[in-house]
C-alpha cells in the first residue's frame, strides 16, 4: 500500500487483495451504522469506485414492517 498527494489530490495504490479487505470492512459497516450513515457509505463507495468497470453499486434494502 502507499499513500501520495498530488494536485489537491490523495492518491492511494492498493493491492488487490487490500482493495476487497476495504471493502468488505466498509460493507459490514453499511450494516452496522445507523441507518442515516449507510447512504453517505455507498455515495462513497460509488464515487471512489466510479470508472472501475469490476464494481457493481452495492445496495441494503430496508427492511419492511
Amino acid at each position: 500500500m502507499s499513500y501520495r498527494e498530488q494536485d489537491g489530490q490523495v492518491i492511494l495504490t492498493l493491492s488487490r487483495e487490500d482493495y476487497n479487505e476495504l471493502i468488505e470492512v466498509h460493507r459490514l459497516a453499511i450494516y452496522s451504522v445507523a441507518p442515516n450513515y449507510r447512504d453517505g457509505i455507498r455515495d462513497f463507495w460509488d464515487r471512489l469506485n466510479a470508472g472501475n468497470p469490476r464494481y457493481t453499486p452495492y445496495r441494503v434494502e430496508e427492511k419492511k414492517p
